[in-house]
């Protein structure tokens, strides 16, 4: 489980940090609102929107990032981005029909923190942004309102890019809702985390617990 963890905090590090030549033909972004309608153009605009946000603020503080500007811009450019909603119904499997409204919204805002918890120091930290680059795949498939869009992503010198499918929903907007990172989905990982701690404490006190770490 760590090492898959290792890998997702990898994935949200390179989502973030594209790579200094990728930005600077691409800043200023284009708005996904103002994009093309198809999958990969709401893609490509989600990560340059992220990117050019992201570096603009590292130029703004001299080439530093610190954990609060971080965590602000996370929770304005990135969650927004996420269909949250889906994403939780997913990771509750079997789980979510036993759940009331408010429940349902809890167990969302745990997924959401968990994210934002997990994953914005490492992108405080990261040293090398500079060298990280991503290819969307421009072969994606679409099934009425759920498609999935491919991306490689690789550091200097290594031949060998990482996989990273991109799972996406439909409503009003594209919104990404899973991402596969060499056959390891991040729902899967939450699911099974979410069915162990259920069959254990069951729904209640699991959502007291939560309740009160909040």
């Amino acid at each position: 489980m760590k090492f898959v963890l290792n890998i997702l905090k990898a994935f949200l590090i390179s989502f973030i940090f594209i790579g200094a030549t990728h930005a600077a033909t691409n800043c200023p972004s284009i708005s996904p609102k103002l994009a093309g309608d198809k999958p990969i153009d709401q893609v490509e605009a989600i990560l340059n929107d992220v990117v050019c946000s992201f570096i603009d603020l590292h130029n703004q503080n001299n080439e530093t990032l610190t954990l609060t500007s971080t965590l602000n811009l996370t929770k304005k450019k990135i969650i927004p981005y996420i269909d949250l909603e889906y994403s939780t119904e997913l990771a509750l499997d079997k789980h979510w029909a036993l759940l009331d409204k408010k429940q349902k919204k809890i167990f969302e805002r745990d997924i959401k923190n968990s994210l934002i918890q997990d994953y914005v120091p490492y992108l405080v930290d990261y040293p090398d942004w500079k060298n990280i680059n991503i290819v969307v795949d421009q072969n994606f498939s679409e099934i009425e309102n759920f498609a999935n869009v491919k991306l490689l992503v690789s550091i200097e010198d290594n031949s060998y890019p990482l996989t990273i499918m991109l799972k996406l929903k439909k409503s009003n907007r594209w919104k990404i809702y899973d991402l596969d990172i060499q056959s390891v989905s991040l729902i899967d990982i939450f699911k099974i985390g979410y069915d162990s701690k259920i069959k254990r404490q069951g729904i209640e006190r699991l959502v007291n617990k939560m309740l009160s770490k909040s």
